[in-house]
């Protein structure tokens, strides 16, 4: 039941921070209330942003290559994250 949990809030999270990359989103705040008011994603994590945030851009994008070698391609985690990850970046 956990890994279900964490394959939808990771699905919703990679998916923001692919409109972030694509210029879909620009202002984090936007993605922050769109989230949690327009999709409703959880909100004790604070949006699918501060989701990312929270766990750090590296365990993050760890999470999704192990999510993609077990459930597909869907979950590979984008360019903009690997570099975040890479740099140790936050949104």
């Amino acid at each position: 039941m956990e890994e279900l949990k964490q394959r939808l809030l990771v699905m919703q999270a990679l998916e923001t921070a692919r409109c972030f990359e694509e210029k879909v989103l620009t202002d984090m705040r936007e993605a922050d209330v769109g989230s949690i008011l327009g999709f409703g994603f959880a909100p004790y994590t604070g949006s699918t942003l501060s989701y990312i945030d929270g766990m750090g851009a590296e365990a993050f994008v760890e999470l999704c290559k192990k999510f993609t070698k077990k459930w597909g391609p869907r979950f590979k985690p984008n360019k903009l994250l690997r570099e975040m990850a890479k740099n140790g970046e936050v949104f």
